[in-house]
């Protein structure tokens, strides 16, 4: 089976620097099949899922100096998302959460959130942005705040390119 490892906050301005030579080097070191990285903002591709996100995580902070959180998807939930209608739309993202969130969170996120937007799995959210993604205020952070959870946030395109490269 095909997975994504999607890291957030690399390689944004001139912080959090992670050349992806080095990347795609630690996950072969760290036994991953198949490695190969896509896009500077840290997607790696790999087969077979040998450990979890934690161990990931703690192997990228040893290696590169900070914390780095990962969220990890197979390819199944990447091509169900492709599938929503929602996804065929102009300035769509996905926000890939850490931890599913609860009926509760769902619930808050309805009454304040005004664009159009899906919930898929209780981990992943395709949002449809009325504005430009800088200008908008549904971002990651917004995401963040609201539901109490860590996530990583991609455009369509990376999400179309990450599904291609499998």
């Amino acid at each position: 089976m095909s997975y994504v490892a999607l890291l957030r906050g690399i390689n944004l301005g001139k912080k959090n620097k992670v050349d992806m030579k080095s990347l795609k080097a630690l996950f072969q070191e760290m036994g991953f099949q198949n490695v190969r990285t896509y896009i500077q903002t840290g997607n790696v591709l790999f087969e077979e899922l040998i450990c979890d996100e934690q161990q990931i995580e703690l192997q990228l902070k040893e290696t590169f100096g900070f914390d780095i959180p990962v969220t990890v998807r197979p390819k199944e939930v990447l091509e169900k998302i492709q599938q929503h209608p929602l996804f065929t739309k102009d300035n769509v993202y996905i926000l890939f959460l850490k931890t599913p969130i609860s009926n509760e969170q769902l619930e808050l996120i309805k009454e304040v959130v005004d664009d159009e937007f899906e919930v898929i799995d209780q981990q992943n959210i395709i949002i449809h942005l009325s504005k430009n993604f800088h200008q908008t205020k549904y971002n990651n952070a917004f995401f963040e705040r609201k539901l109490q959870t860590r996530s990583t946030i991609r455009n369509r395109n990376t999400v179309d390119k990450i599904i291609r490269n499998k």
